[in-house]
C-alpha cells in the first residue's frame, strides 16, 4: 500500500476540476457523465464556490477538505432545516474530517461541528 500526504481521490479531482475552471482550461459541465458518477459530480459542483479560498490557500491540498466540509455543511444544514419541523425529541449533528493514516494506524477523526 503506497502512502500519500493527498486528500483523498474524490477530493483531488474535485480540485483539479475547479482549477481547470479558473484557469479557463475548462468549463463548467453542469451534465453528470454517468449515474456511476453521481456522487464526484455533486463534489465538483459543490466546491465550485471555494474557488478563490482555494486560489490563494497556500497549501491547496491542506485546505481542501476544509473547503468540502464547508461546501457540504451548507448542503446538510438545509436538509436537516428541511426536515426539523418533524423531530420531536431534538438533533445532534456531528461534523468533521475524516484523517486516514498507515494501516497500521487507528484513523482520526478531526471534529468541527
Amino acid at each position: 500500500i503506497a502512502l500519500v500526504d493527498n486528500c483523498c481521490g474524490s477530493a483531488i479531482a474535485a480540485s483539479n476540476y475547479l482549477q481547470a475552471i479558473t484557469d479557463g482550461t475548462a468549463d463548467i459541465n453542469p451534465r453528470i457523465q454517468s449515474f456511476s458518477d453521481f456522487q464526484q459530480g455533486a463534489v465538483q459542483e459543490l466546491i465550485l464556490p471555494f474557488g478563490k479560498r482555494l486560489g490563494r490557500a497556500e497549501n491547496r491540498m491542506r485546505e481542501l477538505p476544509y473547503a468540502l466540509y464547508d461546501s457540504q455543511e451548507v448542503m446538510v444544514t438545509d436538509i436537516v432545516n428541511t426536515g426539523k419541523a418533524s423531530i420531536k425529541q431534538g438533533l445532534a449533528v456531528l461534523g468533521g474530517i475524516q484523517i486516514n493514516t498507515a494501516p497500521d494506524q487507528l484513523d482520526y477523526f478531526h471534529p468541527l461541528r
